[in-house]
């Protein structure tokens, strides 16, 4: 086992970043449901970010930026009710399928 170095990035920390890309006219809904889901998944255990952005250069594209304490945290985030209820709703309203890219730190 080796000693952590302070300050240093954790290697099972998980990074994501999903896009949303709402449906015309839809951009303040999805935007909506995005600002409730970040205020839940903000309490939800092992999260250590979660921000919501819109695209500068894509209206009505939206990205969030994830970061988990590991992936079991993830996982058992993804299995609550709130993100459950946030995907039912947000499908109705997005243009296309959810994009979700898995981060990999460089070393």
């Amino acid at each position: 086992m080796t000693d952590a170095v302070p300050g240093a990035p954790s290697t099972t920390a998980v990074h994501l970043i999903p896009v949303f890309e709402a449906k015309r006219g839809f951009e303040h809904e999805l935007a909506r449901l995005l600002s409730d889901l970040q205020t839940a998944s903000r309490l939800d255990d092992g999260c250590l970010e979660y921000s919501v952005f819109n695209d500068a250069e894509a209206p009505g594209t939206f990205l969030l930026y994830e970061k988990w304490t590991s992936s079991t945290a993830l996982d058992v985030h993804n299995e609550q009710q709130h993100v459950k209820d946030f995907l039912v709703a947000a499908q109705q309203v997005m243009a296309r399928d959810l994009r979700v890219h898995r981060l990999d730190p460089l070393s």
